[in-house]
């Protein structure tokens, strides 16, 4: 292919929850070891994520105050030095997300090198802000993310084969009514959230990019397994890949 292979790997509660306190009980132990080993055994080259969700785990939140230019900034794609065959790839299009470093780690791994994908509309100071600290960028689309120019990127320029597309629930959606996600692999760990505000597995955005007409997407299920704890992993194929 000429993107990158897109695995979407996700844990969540019985009632399809992503996010909420579930996660920290421990009943959500045993899934979470052997979430991490399932994670590992893809072998990807880089994670992907929204920025809602790269705020909360690999960068310090969002910037409070937007950075100042320092010059004009051409819309041209920068690769800072990265290392090679581990990024965390983040979906900033707006140029939100604050960064201490061009590097972060999670879930005990090696330090992997930022990627951010942003629009062309982004401001001059952020382009410099990223710049002063060596992050990497491009660009993928004038005001709107445009995912599949944005994967081809990612693997023309920087030679990722395997993405691990990790939430949260609207990325989700964007890559798979996109028609850009290839597995689906859902770890259910045994417990109910009943959370109406947590975030889905895929939520659709109810304004903005994305809101507009949209197609139900059928999944086959290539296998299912039991893990230690009462967990199940689930592994499907989109029928729009």
């Amino acid at each position: 292919m000429d993107r990158p292979y897109v695995i979407c790997h996700m844990q969540t509660s019985i009632d399809g929850r992503i996010s909420g306190n579930f996660f920290f009980t421990p009943a959500a132990d045993a899934g979470y070891e052997t979430d991490n080993t399932i994670r590992k055994s893809y072998k990807a080259d880089a994670v992907m994520n929204g920025a809602v969700t790269c705020a909360e785990i690999y960068a310090d939140g969002f910037l409070s105050v937007r950075p100042e230019a320092r010059e004009a900034m051409t819309r041209e794609d920068y690769l800072a030095e990265p290392y090679r065959n581990n990024y965390v790839v983040c979906v900033d299009t707006k140029g939100s997300l604050k960064w201490n470093s061009n590097a972060v780690s999670h879930r005990g791994n090696p330090p992997a090198h930022v990627i951010e994908v942003l629009t062309e509309a982004v401001d001059d100071g952020y382009l410099s802000y990223l710049k002063e600290r060596k992050i990497s960028y491009i660009f993928a689309g004038k005001t709107d993310l445009d995912l599949p120019l944005a994967l081809g990127k990612l693997h023309s320029l920087f030679g990722i084969e395997t993405v691990l597309l990790t939430g949260g629930g609207q990325m989700n959606w964007t890559f798979l009514q996109a028609g850009c996600l290839d597995e689906l692999n859902i770890v259910i760990l045994p417990m109910v959230d009943g959370n109406r505000q947590s975030a889905g597995l895929f939520d659709r955005p109810v304004s903005g990019n994305g809101s507009g007409a949209f197609a139900p997407v059928g999944f086959r299920l290539t296998d299912a397994e039991k893990l230690p704890g009462d967990g199940l992993w689930l592994k499907y194929i989109p029928d729009n890949r």
